[in-house]
Formats: C-alpha cells, structure tokens, sequence
C-alpha cells in the first residue's frame, strides 16, 4: 500500500494514496477481460471516475490534482496524438483503446503519425497493467521523494562535517532528478518503440506469404504497408538518437555523483586537489549536466566568453557549484513561466584587486525581493516551497574557502537576477 508522511518530528503519519483512473467515453464493462483484470487486482488502490468526453478540456487543466492513468475510446471526437500530448503535460500515462479490426488499426495510427499512444485490444490489458504499475511507482517515488525533503529541512546542522553530509545529499539529489528524467525517457521509448509495428506488419505479410506481390500493390491494407516502412524507418532512427543521446547524459551524470562524493570527502580530511583548468570548459560541461534537450523550447542560453587565463582550483567542487548556480537560475525561470527566457552567461577576466576571473549567469525569472538579498547565502534560506537552503548556502562557502567570493543581485520581482562568480587566479596545481 501508498503512504505518505505527515509533519511530524517526533512520529510521522501514514495516509493512504490512491491511483486516479479516469474513463473518457468508456464505462469499466466496455473494457476487455485482460482490461477489467487488470483494473481488479489492483482495485484498492485505485479511484476510477468516468469523464464525459465534453469536459475533456477542462479535466486536463487540473494540474493541481492530476490523474494518473486516463483511458480513452478511440471513438471520442478528438481522440488522437494532439489530444493524447495536451492530456500527458499535466496527468501521467494516456491509453487511447481501439476497438477495430486490428491490422487495419495498427497501420491507421501509424500513418496518424499517433503510434506512440494507441493500443489495440489485444495489447490493452499488458498496456494497462504496466501503467498502473508505472504510476504506483511514480506516487511512490513522489512520496519518497517528499519524505526526504522533510527530512532534510528537520535536519541541524551542528558542525562541520554535518554541513559537508547535507551538501552532498544536496548535490547528488541534483544529478540524480536528471538521471532519473534521462532513465524515464529511455523507458518509455523502449516500451512504446516504434519496433513492435514491424512485428505486426511481418505477421500481416507472413498472412500473404503466397501472394506478396499482389498484396502489396493490389489489396488496400496491403498498399498501405511500403509508405509506412518508409515511414517507420524515420521513428527508428530517431529512436535510436535519442537513447544513445540519453545514455551518453546518464555517463556523464554518474560519473559526476562519484566525483561529488570523493570530492566531499577529500574535504572532510583536507582542501582537496587543485589543478591548473579551463573555466570556460568547465562552465559547457555544466551546462550539459544542467539542462535536457527539450528546455530549448522555452529558454536560450547566449555564452559571451573572453580569452582567459587557467585557474587553479578543485575541479569538480568548482563543477558543482556552476552546476547549483545554473539549476537555480533555471528553477528561477520555471517558476517565472514563459516560453521565451534568455540566459546569458558571461566569463572574464579582470584586475581589479589582483588577477581573476568572473563568471556571471544572468537569467530572466522570477528575480529576489529587496528585503531577501542580504539572506540569499544563509544556510536554510529558501523562497521555493519545496527548497531546503543548501544549494547556495554551500556554494558560497566552498567558493570562500577556495578565495573566492559570491555575490547576488537584483533588481526586485519580475526582474531576473544576477549571480557573480569571482575566481582568483593564483596558486599551483596538485596543491591540497
């Protein structure tokens, strides 16, 4: 069963969560056997509600209370790819069940470019009751998830090494909300891979084996079948891209877990290794790790680098601390909301007080009230209702010990903010 914990610092409550099934033009004995038991083995989990197709619109914007699985009948007006894409931006799984003859469906919904979200009724009940698993594990990482954070918002922080556990839960937390999004397009590609469809046109081939020639260029479904090769092919491809593109993202991202770890704890026994690097490297490097593919289409980031010289610092506690300043300028905008955000990041060098190098990321989100700049780097300070104060707070610390500083500006709400990376550039590599 689902818990989740209540507030509470001496006992925590379990309550019970349910997944929210809705119905779109179905009633649950419209569904097949494989469907309905599907539905009944998990019955006590879920809360079924059947929605008339009208209302479609209006049950999509209840993001506040999302469902978890909608099922629609193929039949509903509007039924399809667009449909199905505005419903997944705010409820979990979408099964649009189709209710025809099952070859004739299958090579229908490719050439509606919608294969990604139709089942047929033979492959609803396997569709189905991996849904509902998926979205139990989602309710149960969400739960988790939460737990966590109210864990670590209880947590005190009594001395040193109690400051350096946290940064490191902070920190691999970070990478960790990437490598899961990268795991979760993986799997979702790997499940509804454009793939079983060539299993599906060779058993309809392997029914006309005797005859192709005259099937592929006289029958109708048969006709139908070349453009959707041609036409399959392309999803292939792309599907193939874009795991390699995500698997590469998951290297990168645990490899940077286990640097943060042996990072912190070089920390806990001395200041850590320090080598001669490029911050302009490392600043693309913590960019990839930052941000996905799909956030080009609400933001554009414009680099403004000059010719710098090396610094000499611990690579990746510097690695760390672009990644925190760059996550929290995009958690800025988020919140801003908007599709045309602009971050610009600057790297230069100046002399003022001895050689350094500046970084600055200026972003266009939500911006820092008057009365909240002097406390931006107080440890457990934080204006995001599901912040716990760590982010900054250690970055600003490290970057110190490192003899450097971090300062914040602003000009209010609404006006974006500014974050100013000074680095001095002394020292000598392999120092500790």
């Amino acid at each position: 069963m689902v818990h989740v914990m209540s507030e509470s610092k001496s006992q925590v409550t379990l309550d019970v969560q349910v997944l929210r099934v809705g119905l779109v033009g179905l009633q649950e004995s419209d569904l097949s056997s494989s469907c309905q038991r599907a539905l009944a083995s998990k019955g006590s989990l879920l809360q079924i509600t059947r929605l008339d197709p009208g209302s479609i619109g209006l049950f999509c914007l209840d993001s506040e209370n999302p469902f978890d699985l909608i099922l629609i009948d193929c039949r509903v007006k509007g039924a399809g790819h667009n449909l199905a894409c505005e419903i997944k931006k705010v409820c979990g799984d979408v099964l649009i069940l189709g209710f025809i003859d099952e070859d004739f469906f299958n090579i229908e919904a490719m050439n509606d470019s919608a294969i990604d979200w139709f089942v047929n009724e033979q492959m609803a009940g396997i569709a189905m009751s991996w849904a509902i698993r998926e979205g139990l594990v989602r309710r149960r990482g969400l739960i988790e998830r939460e737990l966590l954070r109210r864990q670590v918002e209880e947590a005190s922080y009594n001395n040193e090494m109690t400051e350096v556990a946290s940064t490191v839960l902070h920190n691999v937390g970070n990478v960790l909300n990437s490598v899961n999004v990268a795991v979760h397009v993986v799997h979702e590609l790997v499940n509804q891979s454009s793939v079983i469809l060539v299993q599906r046109i060779a058993e309809l081939l392997k029914k006309h084996n005797e005859s192709w020639e005259i099937f592929l260029t006289q029958d109708p479904k048969g006709k139908r079948i070349p453009p959707a090769i041609m036409k399959l092919g392309g999803h292939l491809i792309e599907e193939q891209q874009t795991v390699l593109k995500e698997l590469e993202g998951l290297v990168r991202n645990i490899d940077h877990v286990k640097q943060i770890i042996i990072s912190h704890q070089a920390m806990t026994k001395s200041r850590g290794l320090s080598e001669s690097l490029s911050v302009v490297e490392l600043l693309d490097q913590a960019v990839e790790l930052s941000f996905q593919p799909g956030d080009a289409k609400w933001i554009r980031i414009q680099r403004d680098y000059q010719a710098l010289p090396a610094v000499v610092i611990d690579r990746h506690q510097l690695l760390q601390i672009l990644v925190n300043l760059l996550r929290n300028a995009k958690q800025s905008m988020q919140l801003q909301g908007g599709v045309n955000h602009l971050l610009t990041i600057r790297a230069e060098e100046r002399t003022e007080e001895g050689l350094s190098v500046v970084v600055t990321i200026q972003d266009t989100g939500m911006g820092i009230a008057p009365e909240h700049l002097a406390r931006m780097f107080t440890r457990g300070f934080t204006t995001k209702h599901d912040g716990n104060g760590i982010g900054l707070h250690s970055s600003m610390v490290t970057i110190h010990r490192m003899g450097g500083l971090l300062q914040a500006h602003s000009d209010g709400i609404g006006a974006g903010a500014t974050l100013t990376l000074m680095l001095p550039v002394q020292g000598e590599a392999g120092q500790r």
